[in-house]
């Protein structure tokens, strides 16, 4: 949180509802989808030229991947979950190294056999 409040000065409150609840990520699906949404915002701020929210897109992403890798890290979690947050984590530092080519990179990770081995897909996952 000391990340998110940080920035907030930086700009000014403008944009509290974009960043409301970004950070949810308990399924790989919904990790996925909270990089998406952080991507769009980053691509938005940086095509208005506003290179304080734009960072601050980049600060909360390094907070999920901090959070992800405390979860990963934990020995009291489920160890299927524990591989989720670490698979996450390295998500989230693609991400944050490479955004232009993060999707096509993830696109090919999850077709990669040790990934479909660590995670099969669930018929419930379609939802």
């Amino acid at each position: 949180m000391r990340v998110v409040w940080s920035t907030r000065s930086d700009t000014e409150g403008r944009y509290e509802e974009e960043f409301s609840d970004l950070l949810h990520f308990s399924t790989l699906d919904e990790a996925e989808m909270c990089l998406v949404r952080l991507d769009e915002l980053l691509r938005k701020f940086l095509l208005e030229s506003d290179s304080h929210a734009a960072e601050r897109v980049r600060e909360v992403a390094r907070l999920g991947r901090r959070r992800a890798e405390m979860i990963a890290r934990n020995h009291k979690v489920d160890a299927r979950k524990r591989a989720e947050k670490e698979e996450i984590e390295h998500w989230f530092g693609i991400w944050l190294e490479t955004p232009d080519a993060f999707f096509d990179w993830l696109e090919v990770r999850k077709q990669a056999p040790d990934f479909q081995k660590r995670f099969p897909h669930s018929p419930d996952e379609d939802n």
